[in-house]
């Protein structure tokens, strides 16, 4: 009996808890310098904590280490400090909310929302912390559209607004309310937000890029592995199977397993010299090697392979060379591109793969050779090579 009235009290605080979520809409806080100043004694968890967030979005996980860290810190700044300010124990408890429900802790998450709603329900995190509490993820984006009525400003919730529309695959949404998150917390000074999360950013506009706002890209692509470094295996594969740059290479052969079939498209591929050098076309100086002996691909390889593999499909073979040879008819020594010599192996390939528009110079200058490339990235790359 005892435990049957424990299990229906449990229950009746997670119904008022998710009850007091309907009206969210209501619990606006208006900050003030004041508030502001109270704040900025416990940046430093805020910090902390959308680090945490940016790692467990981009992920997939919740780095849990750093989590229960974080946790030890708050209590141990609770325990040392009296802190009796309502509007600053309302914003740890959110803290430690949104930190037990990464640990999966959700009566913890509860029991804190709870208490940092009693505390002061319209703070940001607060609100950020209910939202979560919801098991529906289209429940919870209904409650933050209701929100965002009433709290145009608030940017805690448009940036989990992001969130939630990249886990539904709508990308070119997601990247647009990021966005305007990002005005909001730069319009308040919290530049380290764009920061932290512009990694997220980066790479839903590159899944954007590759797929679209595609409901079945889950089914195509494990997006996780998406994130892992490009190897010259995925390099091969990965063109294969999003494009046709190496159609005439890819006679399928059914007694050979999927790794065999790799290694031989590889030796085919070096043969007719698709990893060789502009100034090599036949490998005859073995300039192969720099892409064959390579642990991950970096960006300068994956330009010399995309800049053959598109020269050699249209059959002007003398593409690849044409940036030298003008060059050196022209007579200058000086490159437009930073930190790419004119007299690099790939000076051809770098600047085939800006002009064409199939890879960037990341900050407008430089082309940042050395940078190593995940698959998505060159899956962004080589699907435009392919159009």
């Amino acid at each position: 009996m005892k435990k049957m009235l424990l299990t229906a009290i449990g229950l009746l605080s997670i119904i008022l808890s998710l009850a007091s979520c309907a009206t969210l809409q209501q619990d606006i806080y208006t900050y003030t310098e004041e508030n502001t100043y109270i704040f900025s004694s416990i940046e430093v968890y805020e910090d902390k904590f959308i680090k945490i967030d940016a790692k467990t979005q981009l992920d997939g996980k919740a780095p849990l280490e750093e989590v229960t860290g974080l946790l030890a810190d708050i209590a141990a700044y609770k325990s040392s400090t009296n802190v009796i300010e309502p509007y600053l124990m309302a914003r740890l408890r959110a803290f430690e909310g949104l930190l037990y429900k990464l640990q999966g802790r959700n009566r913890d998450a509860e029991n804190a929302y709870n208490e940092a709603r009693g505390l002061q329900k319209g703070d940001q995190y607060v609100q950020l912390l209910s939202c979560r509490l919801v098991k529906n993820p289209e429940q919870s984006l209904s409650m933050i559209e209701s929100v965002l009525k009433y709290d145009t400003k608030n940017a805690v919730l448009l940036l989990e607004q992001g969130k939630l529309l990249y886990q539904q695959n709508k990308y070119d949404q997601a990247i647009s309310v990021i966005d305007n998150a990002f005005i909001l917390f730069d319009g308040d000074g919290l530049h380290n937000y764009r920061t932290v999360y512009n990694p997220l950013r980066s790479y839903i506009w590159e899944l954007y890029s590759a797929y679209g706002s595609d409901p079945d890209v889950n089914s195509k692509q494990n997006l996780e592995s998406l994130q892992g470094n490009l190897t010259l295996d995925d390099l091969v594969n990965l063109t294969v199977e999003n494009t046709s740059l190496l159609a005439n290479y890819q006679a399928a052969n059914t007694k050979k397993n999927q790794k065999q079939k790799t290694q031989a498209l590889i030796s085919t591929l070096e043969k007719g010299g698709y990893f060789s050098a502009a100034s090599d076309q036949q490998n005859a100086e073995g300039t192969s090697s720099y892409l064959m002996t390579a642990d991950e691909i970096n960006r300068k390889m994956a330009a010399r392979f995309i800049w053959n593999a598109y020269v050699r499909r249209s059959g002007n073979l003398k593409m690849l060379y044409r940036y030298s040879e003008k060059y050196k008819k022209s007579g200058r020594t000086k490159s437009p591109v930073l930190d790419i010599s004119v007299n690099d192996d790939d000076f051809d390939a770098v600047l085939g793969v800006i002009e064409s528009e199939f890879m960037e110079l990341p900050d407008g200058r430089n082309f940042k050779p050395d940078e190593i490339v995940t698959k998505l990235q060159f899956i962004n790359w080589v699907k435009k090579a392919d159009r």
